[in-house]
């Protein structure tokens, strides 16, 4: 079970590994694949666009109900 707070609507790559356990590696081959999350940009101190995939609470509750923890 994955507790998180009510007021969150969006969690980064980061937050939604941790909370799952899948693996960063797995979690962007899954959201490529199942169409979850989607890709955001946030402005980088040198001036490049980063891009980090960016996730709601119905993909939270997707990736936790459909896949487990990564064992590596």
């Amino acid at each position: 079970m994955v507790k998180i707070k009510s007021s969150q609507k969006l969690f980064t790559e980061d937050e939604v590994s941790r909370l799952t356990g899948i693996c960063s590696e797995h979690l962007r081959g899954v959201a490529r694949s199942k169409h979850l999350g989607f890709l955001g940009r946030a402005a980088e101190t040198a001036g490049q666009q980063a891009e980090r995939w960016l996730f709601t609470n119905s993909d939270l509750m997707v990736l936790t109900v459909l896949y487990t923890r990564c064992n590596h």
